[in-house]
């Protein structure tokens, strides 16, 4: 049996949860010295992988997570990552930095630290048959996606890595909280970005494991988050301690330390009454230093335009499920997740538009993580399919491999009728055993093939253009799902090459299995009936 895995990767915090079958839902993993127990909301207790990778001038040494130090931040013989999830989109500029004799650029040191989490998580659970959900921005989903396939799965080798939506998932980290027919909002707000959708629960299939089935009915997002409030602090205190700017070395130096103190007072503020942002010269030992009370706090936010952005993008979540129809008025719980939403401030835009006994803030670092290995365990996003399905096979002509529809995205379920039906024949006189290539057309985004040319670096940094053929880009854009059984049926007798042998009905039922029904066309009978062939998303 699989082992089902779901992970967060966050700006701030990375979270990875394993799908318990006696619980009943997502648990987050002990991965030794990469994480630690940090306090959430209500005195809960969550366990993270702080986001964060340290390079050492060694080329092979580097550490991860919670085994990153304060110190190694001042320590020249180490390089800190952290906050590295926003370049991924490309639409930040990625300077790399010189580790020793090496050059590291952000979207490596992402790639390295959520690899080598993934790598922790493998050992961990030490299991042969591994299934990852991972999760993405809803506003980036698509670019998140890719990377996360493309250079985060092919690099340790993960054959099975599905990627959903964090918003979502987050949902599904609730769902043990909802009805059949409750419409209900989820609020995440993490390091780099907001995230809020409004979700309606469909009635439960009796036979559907898992529970009932669940839709977006309205979304908005902007990149803003807990990073931004940081830089806004940062940049308050260096105006108010006057940090001198025209050392542009220095002011570099010492606004980042500030960085970091300033996170550590915004988590002081979200529980407390006052805290200090300080930091150092190294060179002449002069302190910067500010203190703010949450007043001060508040009025940043104000004045910096945060909380009315925030505000803005709650109305327009609000707007598309009105215009969808479903009203405020009906939503009947409100979820929030990500560390930034337990600022009072940000908790005070929510209240305003939602009764406070509406409002839950149960393990919001952990919701996530929990709610995709939920998917992953078994838990319904929709009522319909998210993904095109296709059959590979080969063109007799050319040799090359093609697909052919199966079931498109959007279809609903389950389908009372065959949603696609096709012959097949035996390749071969004598043949017994045949079958069919299943694939998932959304393992990374399919990409318009007229986009025929890609760039390749050499190790000098030159770069010249290469064609992608079709064929390529076909493999990168498919999963096959049953590549462990992919042949499902027996000719008895053997089948004749080029003649026609079975004919197949193919079906979607309610736990969103994809089956098939086939007929022998020489003994004219049966010989399945709606056999469950594999599981769709």
């Amino acid at each position: 049996m699989a082992t089902r895995i779901g992970i967060d990767f966050g700006t701030a915090n990375t979270v990875v949860a394993r799908w318990d079958d006696v619980l009943n839902r997502g648990e987050p993993i002990d991965l030794g010295a990469l994480d630690l127990l940090r306090p959430g909301a209500a005195g809960v207790t969550q366990r993270v992988v702080p986001s964060r990778i340290s390079y050492a001038t060694d080329p092979d040494l580097r550490v991860v997570g919670a085994s990153v130090t304060p110190e190694m931040f001042r320590d020249p013989r180490h390089a800190v990552f952290q906050s590295t999830k926003n370049v991924i989109t490309g639409r930040i500029k990625d300077i790399p930095r010189i580790v020793g004799a090496r050059s590291i650029s952000r979207r490596q040191a992402a790639t390295q630290f959520l690899t080598d989490v993934m790598a922790a998580t493998m050992l961990a659970v030490d299991a042969a048959d591994l299934e990852i959900v991972a999760t993405a921005p809803v506003e980036s989903f698509d670019t998140y996606r890719d990377w996360l396939v493309r250079e985060v799965g092919d690099q340790i080798g993960l054959a099975r890595l599905r990627v959903v939506d964090e918003a979502t998932a987050a949902a599904v980290g609730y769902s043990a909280r909802l009805n059949p027919g409750d419409t209900f909002l989820v609020f995440d707000f993490g390091a780099g970005t907001l995230d809020i959708s409004v979700v309606r629960v469909q009635a439960s299939q009796s036979s559907q494991r898992g529970g009932a089935g669940v839709r977006v009915v309205g979304k908005c997002g902007i990149d803003l988050g807990g990073d931004n409030i940081d830089i806004l602090l940062a940049e308050h205190v260096a105006t108010q301690a006057r940090l001198p700017f025209g050392d542009a070395h220095l002011y570099n130096q010492v606004f980042g330390q500030l960085l970091r103190s300033a996170e550590s007072a915004k988590v002081a503020l979200t529980g407390g009454s006052q805290a200090t942002i300080s930091a150092v010269d190294p060179d002449t030992g002069t302190e910067y230093t500010a203190d703010l009370t949450r007043g001060d706090f508040d009025s940043l936010l104000r004045d910096k335009d945060v909380t009315s952005r925030v505000g803005r993008t709650l109305r327009a979540a609000l707007d598309k499920a009105a215009a969808a129809g479903y009203l405020a008025d009906e939503i009947r719980h409100v979820f929030l997740v990500g560390g930034t939403s337990l600022i009072p401030a940000i908790q005070e835009i929510v209240y305003m538009q939602f009764p406070r006994d509406r409002v839950r803030i149960d393990r919001p670092l952990e919701a996530v993580a929990a709610g995709a290995a939920g998917i992953a365990g078994g838990y319904e996003l929709h009522d319909h399919i998210q993904h095109d399905y296709v059959i590979r096979h080969v063109n007799r002509d050319t040799g090359v491999y093609e697909f052919e529809p199966l079931v498109p995205a959007g279809t609903e379920y389950p389908t009372p009728t065959p949603i696609k039906t096709i012959m097949i024949r035996a390749v071969r006189d004598g043949q017994r055993n045949l079958g069919l290539a299943i694939y998932e057309r959304a393992h990374a985004t399919y990409r318009d093939a007229s986009a025929d040319l890609e760039i390749m670096f050499d190790a000098k940094g030159g770069a010249r253009a290469v064609s992608v053929t079709s064929q390529q880009l076909q493999e990168r854009s498919s999963l096959w799902l049953n590549e462990d059984s992919p042949t499902f049926l027996e000719a008895n007798p053997p089948g004749r090459a080029g003649a026609e042998r079975f004919r197949l009905e193919f079906r979607v039922d309610a736990q969103k299995r994809l089956t098939v029904s086939a007929f022998d066309l020489e003994r004219r009978s049966w010989v399945l009936d709606q056999q469950a062939v594999v599981r769709l998303s």
